[in-house]
């Protein structure tokens, strides 16, 4: 009964979190705290983000907390990426970094725990000349997760985790809170083994740094996804991992809002009718509420196919020693050209209880430079 009852206060509150929700009205797409969006895991990074439904790795808890609930053993990781990459000199003190462990109880299930950072640089300080008088810190945000899974059921695995979100912007300072909730299940009954994981992200508290009316939602996101085992024979393992992830900026729109909007937009197509028409040219059909509110992803409009993310990946283990890894991803609203700009790829090298993983992954900048990150597994 204990897993059963288990089950059931996640789902509750799943519910609960959603029906408590309050409505977001900040503007089109504003979110805070982007430092939940920069993922983490070198091994999701070279499988382009496709890890809901991955399990047994301490960075599982970073896309989906049931990817807890089966660990063999004890295991703590370490990764890096320098985000000077990106931007070179003007970039200098821009870094993410997060530590994790994760720690099996047996029969009660997993502990975890993850400290995520974020560089944000450094900036010159001048005041009557462009000579610089000092250099400040921008400072560092920091996110603070406590996790938690079990097993549900035969094949079910169900996970929660509690986040502390704190933030710096100047002078100021803000701090938010949010929970994740996930599950995961092998199906049963097919020809080879399959497993699908779902779970809601960043539902929590809005982060404000002087007054309510100036506050921004967290980056709520839902993920579904699935790992798909294709050979598994002797001492070679291929995988096949999907992802698809609705970021959900905003439940509802400020009806106020949106009806100013929408006679703002259509008066300005009305003009460019009239000429249309004068040129004998095919008109501009006019916006609608609905119309307005899929565009932007309002509510469940975040959940049409335009505005997933999509992430694939393909991973090979020889025994248990060497993994090639490869991935693509597709994020709505960046257009990017080339196919190479959606490409991951990465390895991971295994020996004795040390694993060492490392992924480059398209960073944009400028120059769309690609990132080098670097992950350290101990398992023991």
């Amino acid at each position: 009964m204990k897993r059963v009852d288990v089950l059931y206060t996640v789902v509750l509150l799943l519910l609960m979190t959603i029906s408590i929700a309050p409505p977001v009205s900040a503007g089109p797409g504003t979110t805070a705290a982007k430092i939940l969006d920069l993922g983490g895991g070198t091994r999701a990074a070279a499988l382009g983000d496709a890890f809901s439904a991955m399990n047994n790795d301490v960075t599982a808890a970073l896309w989906n907390p049931s990817g807890l609930g089966i660990m063999d053993n004890k295991q703590a990781a370490i990764s890096y990426l320098d985000r000077t990459q990106i931007f070179g000199e003007a970039g200098e003190g821009l870094y993410y970094a997060f530590f994790a462990g994760a720690l099996p109880l047996g029969d009660p299930g997993t502990l975890g725990t993850m400290l995520q950072l974020e560089g944000q640089g450094t900036i010159d300080v001048t005041i009557d000349s462009p000579e610089p008088i000092r250099t400040e810190n921008l400072g560092t945000n920091w996110v603070w997760t406590v996790s938690y899974a079990d097993k549900l059921a035969k094949g079910l695995l169900g996970g929660i985790s509690g986040k502390i979100i704190s933030l710096k912007l100047g002078e100021e300072s803000g701090r938010a809170y949010a929970i994740d909730l996930g599950l995961q299940y092998n199906l049963p009954s097919t020809p080879i083994p399959i497993q699908i994981g779902a779970a809601v992200q960043n539902w929590g508290t809005r982060i404000h740094f002087i007054d309510e009316n100036q506050s921004d939602p967290l980056p709520r996101m839902f993920r579904f996804g699935t790992a798909v085992t294709l050979y598994n024979q002797g001492n070679h393992q291929f995988r096949l991992i999907g992802d698809l992830t609705a970021s959900i900026h905003k439940l509802r729109e400020d009806e106020d809002e949106l009806e100013a909007d929408l006679l703002r937009l259509n008066e300005a197509i009305k003009e460019k009718n009239e000429q249309r028409l004068a040129e004998e040219r095919e008109l501009e059909p006019e916006f609608t509420r609905e119309g307005l509110l899929s565009d932007r992803g309002v509510g469940v409009s975040a959940f049409e196919w335009r505005h997933l993310q999509k992430s694939v990946g393909l991973e090979y283990w020889l025994g248990s020693f060497l993994a090639l890894r490869v991935g693509y991803k597709e994020e709505p609203g960046i257009d990017l050209l080339n196919f190479t700009d959606h490409l991951t790829y990465g390895l991971g090298v295994r020996l004795l209880n040390y694993q060492l993983d490392f992924a480059q992954l398209p960073g944009g900048g400028p120059e769309q430079q690609r990132l080098n990150v670097f992950a350290l597994i101990l398992q023991f």
